[in-house]
């Protein structure tokens, strides 16, 4: 309980609303003065009908800058402090570097309460001996965040690891082993990986070693009630080492020592939702703030922490390796003889992977009358063929058995280019009596046994085999580099990176279709120089990351009504407006705005602001979900839209 009898709590207001984004001031009653707390959730009245409102109370203090009269917190929903002072100045600054709310952050940083689980913590930490502990009454009295400086024994390093070893993935055998040095010093690590393939290797792992009596699973793929007991005892460990995917960042571990971040890369670390944030720059601001190690590892290099090496914050740390068996090939023809080859080799001593670019039958499909791309009746999004030979929407997954196309009214399909199942059914009729598995995200397969089997996967499915595959085949190369994206080659490098470290010690890899300097670079395993090249090509673009490309969305008015104000901000490079259909769903206003890091904040700082007033006064419906939304959509780095 705070000293003074009169106690006031700064509350941060669980809402959506930009305008609601500060601290409100309310007294704390006298029968509520025992319980109150930092970091707890309560219910207060607000606005003209008191209606009553949850939050967290982020500090607690003996006087009110406010003039007037204080309204008084209404109840104490849970004695349990969820919001630590780490995590709400985490939150804060995610929220500030991504023109969001505190709450949007929130939504991911604290799980949502289970009574039971938090009931059975609560009295399990009344039984234990501790030290008590007073609130904060004064914002001042917090500490202030320790930067990382440049000649910081703690400087965030990189981590570039391209083979696997027979026993198991070499990058889970460094992650164990940062995790133990870590262990030894009674700190905690926080370990983020992409997907719940990477999740179930390491926490394998992880649960046959020492570290075990502190692990903390944290994944994705925990019940709701699961998930806020692994946030909850968090709080109560000494130090831990915790598994999970994005929301793991927040994790409110004590004694931080470092964060480890496997392929960042991969698109599974970017928020889907407000604030769209990527778990590599959360893990920046947590590691300036709390001055910890950070870890980028994976068998490639992106150009986000390419650049940071070449601006000295990031340190490169690599270990020896022999460069793998690679092959490439420059033949049309989709599967050729240097692929059949492998695979038949490959079949004789073990299993096979065959990594192909999308799944179900058939990818994409046309009109056989005037060979116009078929697009759905409803959203008009492109058509493909799943495994069970039904016609899909890529956008709203609707079915389109009756299809009628828009230009010549023709009800015929054909098939364009195969996909997973059509690939795997193929070569199961040419290599008879080998068992043949299909791996995609929809039918995810983590492990396989070591047998004469052959995998066909997309990319980032590829399962995992003891001792490595005898031979793994790209195909579908030229159309990966061809994607309508500017990360095109930088995510095809790394999805044939990633299934390539599979292979065993005396496997081999062939990629069908591939040529030039790029096949150059990856047959000397050169991950490093190709980022470099890549990030060089993008800087004399000015492409992000060289620098940042947000996005704003919404209806014409809005964006129109926004429009002078971001014209007059220096550095800021203003391009559009643009009418875009989302998905065939919507029809918004777009803005893009092109920016270096060092007017990140302003901009940042200034969106907010006319949001704010724009949301007083204007209410956005989500047309899928029909909830009230913010009327402009700000994404402060969008890669999407290149």
């Amino acid at each position: 309980m705070p000293e003074s009898s009169f106690c006031i709590a700064r509350v941060a207001i669980a809402s959506a609303l930009p305008q609601l984004d500060r601290l409100f001031d309310y007294q704390v009653p006298d029968d509520l003065l025992e319980l109150i707390a930092q970091g707890v959730r309560v219910r207060v009245p607000f606005g003209r009908g008191k209606k009553p409102q949850e939050g967290f109370v982020v500090e607690l203090s003996s006087s009110s800058d406010f003039v007037g009269k204080l309204g008084s917190v209404s109840e104490i929903i849970s004695p349990a402090p969820v919001l630590t002072q780490e995590i709400y100045e985490l939150a804060r600054a995610v929220a500030d570097r991504q023109a969001a709310t505190l709450n949007e952050v929130l939504r991911h940083a604290v799980p949502d309460r289970s009574v039971a689980v938090e009931k059975a913590w609560l009295s399990l930490q009344s039984e234990k001996t501790t030290t008590a502990i007073t609130p904060k009454v004064n914002a001042s009295e917090s500490r202030s965040s320790e930067v990382a400086s440049e000649g910081s024994d703690k400087r965030t390093t990189q981590l570039v690891e391209p083979r696997v070893l027979c026993t198991g993935p070499r990058w889970v055998t460094e992650i164990l082993d940062l995790s133990s040095s870590q262990a030894k010093q009674k700190k905690s690590t926080l370990i983020i990986v992409p997907d719940a393939r990477d999740q179930a290797l390491v926490l394998t792992a992880l649960e046959n070693s020492p570290l075990s009596t502190h692990l903390i699973d944290y994944s994705s793929k925990l019940t709701k009630s699961k998930r806020y007991k692994a946030f909850l005892d968090c709080q109560s460990q000494e130090f831990a080492v915790v598994i999970g995917s994005r929301s793991a960042t927040y994790a409110p571990v004590q004694n931080l020592g470092q964060i480890v971040i496997w392929d960042d890369g991969d698109q599974s670390h970017k928020e889907q939702s407000a604030p769209y944030s990527h778990t590599r720059d959360i893990a920046l601001i947590r590691q300036q703030q709390r001055n910890c190690e950070l870890h980028f590892l994976g068998h490639v290099r992106s150009t986000e922490v390419e650049r940071l090496r070449q601006i000295g914050y990031l340190k490169e740390r690599a270990t020896e390796f022999a460069p793998p068996n690679l092959v490439f090939s420059e033949s049309e023809s989709r599967v050729d003889s240097a692929a059949w080859v492998a695979i038949r080799e490959g079949l004789l001593r073990g299993p096979v992977l065959v990594q192909v670019l999308s799944k179900g039958n058939t990818s994409s499909v046309f009109c056989k009358d005037c060979h116009t791309r078929a697009n759905c009746r409803s959203c008009n999004g492109p058509l493909w063929i799943d495994s069970r030979n039904q016609v899909l929407c890529r956008w709203c997954a609707a079915s389109n058995l009756n299809f009628s196309c828009h230009q010549c009214k023709g009800s015929k399909l054909s098939a364009g280019r195969a996909g997973s199942g059509k690939t795997l059914s193929d070569f199961g009729k040419a290599f008879p009596g080998h068992a043949v598995i299909e791996a995609t995200g929809d039918n995810p397969r983590f492990s396989i046994k070591r047998t004469n089997c052959l995998v066909v996967s997309t990319p980032g499915a590829e399962p995992y085999v003891e001792g490595g595959y005898e031979a793994v085949v790209i195909l579908d190369a030229p159309l990966a580099l061809a994607m309508d994206s500017l990360r095109a080659t930088e995510e095809a490098v790394r999805s044939w990176s990633n299934a390539i470290s599979l292979l065993g010690g005396t496997g081999r890899a062939v990629i069908v279709g591939l040529s030039g300097t790029l096949a150059d670079k990856l047959a000397l395993w050169s991950q490093a120089e190709i980022a470099t090249i890549e990030l060089k090509n993008r800087s004399e673009l000015r492409f992000p990351p060289a620098v940042r490309l947000a996005s704003l969305g919404g209806q014409r008015e809005s964006i129109t009504e926004l429009f002078p104000a971001l014209q007059a901000l220096p550095g800021v490079e203003v391009l559009g407006p643009v009418q875009v259909v989302t998905k065939g769903l919507e029809i918004e206003t777009k803005l893009l705005l092109k920016y270096d890091y060092s007017v990140g904040a302003k901009l940042a700082k200034s969106l907010q602001a006319e949001v704010a007033k724009l949301s007083a006064g204007s209410v956005r419906s989500n047309p899928r979900t029909g909830k009230s939304m913010r009327p402009i959509r700000i994404k402060m780095d969008d890669f999407d839209v290149l």
